[in-house]
């Protein structure tokens, strides 16, 4: 997810639209959960630099279907099918979540190295780890992750033999 800079400009991914659903101009909805939240009826998004303000969201079978006051057919729908939803501002985070691009580049203690990317699974997120020139994965789960301190600039993990072996 971007940086918004606190401008008017929609710099925040929030989700993705899918194919039409129906006649009246509801499309898939492709979000995390904790997303949900910039999809509030009478919230506004943009998708082409064009604000749309939410007209209805609903449970489907396999996520959610998104409806804009301005989209009220599928002819309509069809022609932002696919595209990226932004918003001004990023949601505010609980505690112990982080956004993913303010983990990289953070030290790893004890045992050096940096935490250069995240990789997103279905059950967990990973931590890829650089040191010395390999890289390997940690689960990114308080029992191996302890300690997230992003203004100091690190973050502590539990190695396990085995579990630090370089990643292919």
């Amino acid at each position: 997810m971007s940086r918004s800079d606190g401008s008017d400009h929609p710099s925040v991914r929030a989700g993705r639209l899918g194919r039409p659903h129906g006649l009246n101009g509801f499309l898939g909805l492709y979000v995390e959960p904790d997303d949900l939240v910039y999809f509030e009826p009478g919230s506004t998004v943009y998708i082409q630099d064009r604000s749309y303000v939410v007209r209805a969201i609903r449970r489907a079978d396999k996520g959610h279907h998104l409806a804009f006051e301005q989209v009220v057919s599928r002819e309509q729908a069809e022609e932002i099918r696919n595209q990226e939803i932004l918003v001004l501002e990023r949601r505010t985070l609980d505690d112990h979540e982080f956004w993913p691009a303010d983990l990289v580049g953070l030290e790893v203690r004890p045992g050096g190295g940096r935490v250069v990317a995240v990789n997103h699974g279905p059950t967990q997120d990973r931590l890829v780890i650089e040191r010395d020139g390999i890289r390997f994965e940690i689960p990114f789960v308080d029992p191996l992750v302890p300690v997230v301190d992003v203004a100091g600039g690190f973050v502590e993990v539990i190695e396990i033999d085995g579990l630090t072996e370089p990643s292919d």
